[in-house]
């Protein structure tokens, strides 16, 4: 499956989509690959772990603290009341104060971060495909066993991802 990084990402035989699609498609690519699910299978908010049928794209490190604005990595789904609650604070300084802070959604978070940024920096072109394959497999294979044994919990952990970091190092 293809998984766009950036808006730029959507181009189809050099043609390119108007610039409001590609923003639409990227949203919508950031909100599927999430792993943090709610009982349906559709996104969950990154911080509370609570679907909402108003959900937002949050940057992980606010664009006022010089966050990047299009990077995969800084972007996650949050509900509308964690986006607000949050505004430019420091994720974890905020998060970690929050009575629905949990060290597993906050793994999932760290391991989303990780994995995207990782991608960003330290492959070459043909790497990059194929670690993005192997990490798609390996996410919908942990998201199966999860949602078996508990639908709102994360589908990986780092510990879990360490075996891809290992071929790309």
């Amino acid at each position: 499956m293809f998984v766009a990084y950036e808006p730029d990402d959507y181009l189809h035989s050099l043609i390119e989509i108007r610039k409001s699609d590609a923003r639409r498609l990227f949203r919508k690519s950031i909100y599927s690959d999430y792993p943090l699910r709610g009982p349906l299978g559709q996104a969950a908010c990154a911080y509370c772990g609570q679907w909402h049928s108003q959900m937002t794209i949050d940057h992980v490190i606010p664009k006022s603290k010089s966050g990047p604005h299009f990077a995969r990595w800084n972007l996650v789904p949050a509900c509308q009341r964690c986006n607000l609650q949050k505004t430019n604070l420091p994720v974890f300084e905020w998060w970690r104060q929050q009575q629905f802070w949990t060290p597993e959604r906050e793994e999932i978070l760290t391991a989303w971060v990780f994995v995207n940024s990782f991608v960003d920096s330290h492959t070459r072109q043909e790497e990059y495909w194929q670690f993005l394959a192997d990490k798609r497999v390996v996410q919908q294979s942990m998201c199966q066993k999860e949602r078996k044994k508990e639908p709102r919990r994360g589908p990986f952990s780092l510990e879990d991802l360490k075996h891809l970091e290992l071929q790309f190092a």
